[in-house]
């Protein structure tokens, strides 16, 4: 099913269609350039902030900016969830808690969709096994983790 995003006040009469289950649209707060690649944070809520890795290429062709508007596209088989364990530690850059607020489970994989505030949600692709043996139901609470190099921008012009 695509995801259909209406593209907030920046962008009124502009909506975008995608694959991409997850489509957050944001505030870049900053970038910082590599040799090649760039990372880019971008504020999808009061208090989150994700990180994507793009070519240095892409900022410039994108017109990305602190201050500027952008959208991360979030495929939800690259999402994976895992207990809230302390002292984890990951090489994933995002790290993200959220509550289960839906679940659609079949034989073989489940799709779980979890509230991470601000009005926003993010949707994952399990194993119905794993979603089994971590209690992902309705009211539960769980961390939602993605590679930053997993994200695609995208951006108005």
């Amino acid at each position: 099913m695509a995801s259909v995003v209406r593209l907030g006040a920046q962008f009124p009469s502009r909506r975008l269609r995608t694959s991409a289950r997850n489509m957050l649209d944001g505030i870049v707060t900053a970038i910082v350039h590599g040799p090649v690649n760039a990372e880019v944070g971008l504020l999808v809520n009061d208090c989150i902030v994700i990180d994507a890795l793009v070519t240095n290429s892409c900022v410039t062709s994108l017109d990305l900016h602190p201050g500027g508007r952008a959208v991360a596209l979030i495929n939800a088989s690259f999402i994976t969830l895992l207990a809230d364990t302390p002292g984890l530690r990951l090489s994933a850059r995002n790290l993200i808690g959220g509550t289960v607020v839906d679940v659609t489970d079949s034989p073989v994989e489940s799709e779980v969709v979890l509230d991470i505030g601000g009005g926003r949600e993010l949707a994952a692709i399990v194993t119905s096994h794993s979603r089994r043996e971590l209690n992902l139901v309705p009211g539960a609470h769980t961390l939602a983790c993605f590679k930053a190099s997993h994200i695609i921008l995208a951006a108005e012009y």
